[in-house]
């Protein structure tokens, strides 16, 4: 009798617990997956949109505090690109209430400081890195955020501005100037700063007060287009800004500029016979940049 007393009493237990699971139980993962849809600038490094294996970091923090070093909701989170959807390296799920995101490319691993985050361009724009990138692409600093969103079964959108400024060089031949304008031609743009303070909640952009200036080597697009990624900065007065290597002759050619985050600006250089007699001609910064 006893032992069929156990019996019974197992028997309610069991009966007991399984009734407790079935009331309080939980499918997946306690809140909501954050998912982001990208949007590349009017035009990006790349012809049409971002590429599979490019990485962003990405910031939350809740609406109406200011982006942390650490200590954020999202801290300098890694995402990646399939091809066709962006994705976290662990899930990342949204807390209750409304956030502010900011996000960035390339991505960096570390970060030590989210107010003046140095980023410095390539110098050598022509040339690949490891990873196959070319410097030009590598100096393309993009920048997005997203404020007041909560919580949603869509995507988040970020839309991405260019925060360098691009340069675009264009050879072209003087009256006198005889044949074609040789293939192999090389152009610098000299006197410049090249490491930017990047203020990662607004995505405003200064040139680094403690860099000293350097050359820029541009990307070659044909025998007489070239293009550079530049941080923004303003050359007041008249020093050598420009310089067109061919055949053995440098074209030195002094000006002033001033470039504008997320502007291009387009310097003409026309070559002569005479090297003393080559022009350039600065046109004014187009917002936008074409490719």
């Amino acid at each position: 009798m006893k032992a069929m007393h156990h019996i019974w009493m197992a028997a309610a237990i069991t009966l007991l617990a399984t009734g407790c699971s079935n009331d309080n139980e939980i499918v997946g993962p306690k809140g909501q997956i954050v998912e982001l849809e990208l949007i590349y600038p009017g035009t990006r490094v790349t012809d049409t949109n971002f590429e599979a294996q490019d990485e962003i970091g990405v910031y939350m923090v809740a609406e109406g505090a200011d982006l942390q070093i650490g200590g954020n909701e999202l801290n300098n989170e890694l995402f990646s690109f399939n091809g066709s959807t962006w994705t976290s390296e662990r899930d990342v799920y949204w807390n209750e209430g409304t956030h502010n995101i900011y996000a960035y490319y390339p991505y960096a691993k570390s970060i030590s400081d989210t107010d003046n985050y140095p980023f410095t361009i390539a110098t050598d724009q022509s040339a690949e890195n490891a990873d196959g990138m070319t410097g030009y692409e590598a100096s393309d600093f993009l920048w997005a955020s997203a404020e007041g969103v909560a919580a949603s079964a869509s995507p988040v959108q970020l839309q991405f501005s260019h925060c360098m400024s691009k340069v675009k060089v264009n050879l072209v031949k003087g009256e006198d100037y005889t044949g074609d304008i040789p293939s192999n031609c090389e152009v610098y743009i000299h006197n410049m700063v090249p490491t930017a303070l990047v203020d990662l909640q607004t995505g405003s952009v200064e040139a680094s007060p403690y860099a000293a200036v350097e050359s820029v080597k541009c990307r070659k697009l044909s025998s007489t287009e070239f293009t550079a990624c530049i941080v923004p900065q303003r050359i007041a007065s008249r020093r050598p800004l420009v310089e067109v290597v061919t055949d053995n002759i440098s074209y030195m050619l002094e000006g002033t500029i001033s470039l504008k985050q997320g502007f291009q600006s387009t310097i003409t250089v026309t070559l002569t016979q005479s090297p003393e007699q080559v022009a350039i001609e600065i046109g004014g910064g187009m917002e936008g940049w074409d490719e």
